[in-house]
């Protein structure tokens, strides 16, 4: 009967101590932990136009003091954000320069009025107040609507808005010259 008693004490034993390891998850089984993973994703900005330059529709030569309009008054171009992140669009235009001698130019004016060798250019935003047109000068501006002067923002990765362009001529210029003239459109973080 000892020996008995002995084995059974012993098989207590052995199931107690293979049960100790267990008890301490059996406590843990009514939690949970975590882990916090962070990254840090890159922004990338960029924008595309699906338009890269603009011909007077229709005319061999600009006339004196004229006004001329893209083919389709509002949507000319295409602007896609082909980035990742929000992006709020502006606008620079430059003086127009002879293609044989870019030291002859027309200035580009800051008040939307043309003189003699003076130029105005415009942008219109697809979907903005009708024939609402904002001024194109030599300084950085940020492209706004008209309608509410709100900045044009293209919010994610393929948001597109389309424009186009106004162009009043000189008053007096030397025809017979090839003129250029270069915008540059820029996406910012917004």
């Amino acid at each position: 009967m000892q020996q008995m008693k002995i084995r059974v004490t012993t098989i207590l034993l052995a199931i107690i101590l293979a049960a100790i390891p267990c008890l301490w998850v059996m406590a843990e089984d009514g939690n949970s932990g975590q882990t916090t993973i962070t990254m840090n994703t890159e922004s990338v900005m960029g924008i595309s136009l699906d338009q890269a330059e603009w011909r007077v529709e229709g005319e061999e030569d600009v006339s004196l003091n004229t006004t001329y309009k893209t083919d389709l008054p509002a949507s000319w171009c295409t602007i896609t954000n082909v980035g990742n992140t929000n992006v709020t669009m502006f606008i620079k235009g430059d003086d127009a320069k002879w293609v044989s001698d870019p030291s002859k130019k027309w200035t580009l004016g800051s008040t939307g009025d043309n003189g003699k060798n003076v130029y105005a250019l415009w942008y219109h935003i697809k979907g903005d107040t009708a024939d609402s047109y904002s001024l194109v000068t030599k300084d950085l501006a940020s492209m706004k609507w008209v309608k509410d002067g709100e900045p044009l923002n293209l919010a994610k990765h393929d948001d597109t808005q389309q424009f186009g362009l106004k162009l009043l001529t000189p008053t007096q210029f030397i025809g017979g010259r090839t003129m250029e003239a270069n915008i540059t459109l820029s996406a910012v973080a917004a």
